[in-house]
């Protein structure tokens, strides 16, 4: 299988397809090595990226266990969001204490359940957040995990975008299948990254990417501690100069890009929980590139062996993007196989052996 050689002897240009999360940390990653890359966007403003409130958050509270790989994310993302904060020169990775509050008295005994399991003690803290009663409605009490944190998605891709454009490496405007056959006849690598975005005659029919709405609002929130997260069913995060971001929705099925009256079931839960008045700042929408398995596409494609798929990182992108970059870079480098668990094809496999 034809590799990627190293950055001195590759002659070939890496072409990504797609300015999101995922496209700029592989692009910023590449050019970092000293491969030559050109990154190419159409500029959607309902982009996940640019919508997507950016946290991350260690634990699922579905069941209190420790999300999918978590170990291995949480030190790839720490290290990747400091040095891009470096290369970018400005300030967009905030890990964050997070406040969860119970709905109800079976989440608070599975907490105390489980806070001592080696599963999850690493990211749960011992100790409450004292004064947090001040300012979310707490009936049955909270828990406390570490390891959490948000990124500033508009200001990063803002960054990184500009980074590019200065390294002649960027280039807005839509990109075609035929120009993607092309690129790969002349010899160059094509990594696709466009999320939830269709592409015409599009060349990965195989790997069902679906469209997620979400919603989120930015509020003006006095008073209210900016010294943590919390999730209460919904969730609130500090943005600095009292600006709250706080959502979100899940609407499968919804393809308008607009903002709508789904959004105002947000609005009532800040207004139970929250304890402090409130004022709507901004409302905005877009679209999570999402599985049915919640989990990646990666992979290359089965005709053309230097067109790659990178995408369907969803809600969780924050967390995956950085490790699932070198896993994609290892494989183009060793062929190293990509993870059966996020391999594009595994979808393919499901249907032959249901048929």
């Amino acid at each position: 299988m034809d590799q990627l050689r190293a950055p001195a002897d590759e002659t070939a240009v890496i072409r990504i397809v797609g300015q999101g999360l995922a496209g700029s940390t592989l692009a910023l990653r590449l050019h970092d090595l000293g491969y030559k890359v050109r990154i190419y966007d159409n500029g959607y403003l309902s982009s996940s990226s640019m919508v997507a409130a950016g946290m991350w958050n260690p634990l699922s509270f579905v069941n209190l266990k420790r999300s999918w790989l978590a170990h291995e994310l949480i030190p790839a993302l720490q290290e990747t969001y400091q040095r891009l904060e470096a290369l970018l020169g400005c300030s967009f990775y905030h890990p964050l204490p997070l406040l969860r509050v119970f709905p109800d008295v079976g989440s608070a005994n599975l907490w105390e359940e489980r806070a001592l399991h080696p599963e999850v003690a690493p990211y749960i803290s011992q100790t409450e957040l004292a004064g947090s009663e001040q300012h979310y409605g707490q009936p049955n009490g909270h828990g406390v995990v570490h390891g959490a944190g948000w990124l500033d998605l508009p200001l990063f891709l803002t960054a990184a975008r500009a980074f590019l454009l200065d390294a002649d490496s960027f280039h807005e405007g839509e990109v075609s299948a035929a120009d993607i056959t092309h690129w790969h006849e002349q010899g160059d690598w094509v990594i696709q990254c466009t999320g939830w975005k269709p592409m015409a005659d599009n060349l990965w029919n195989d790997a069902p990417i679906q469209p997620n709405k979400g919603q989120v609002f930015t509020l003006s929130i006095e008073g209210l501690s900016a010294d943590y997260m919390c999730n209460f069913g919904k969730f609130i995060i500090p943005l600095g100069s009292g600006l709250y971001r706080a959502g979100s929705t899940y609407e499968h099925g919804v393809l308008d890009t607009m903002p709508s009256e789904a959004a105002n079931e947000i609005l009532e839960d800040v207004q139970r929980c929250v304890k402090h008045s409130f004022s709507v700042f901004d409302h905005k929408a877009g679209f999570r590139p999402t599985t049915f398995d919640r989990k990646p596409v990666i992979g290359r494609h089965n005709q053309y062996e230097r067109l790659c798929l990178f995408n369907g990182f969803g809600s969780r992108g924050v967390m995956l993007v950085p490790y699932f970059v070198e896993h994609l870079l290892n494989h183009l480098t060793t062929d190293s196989p990509i993870m059966k668990e996020v391999h594009w094809q595994r979808f393919a496999e499901r249907r032959k052996r249901g048929s």
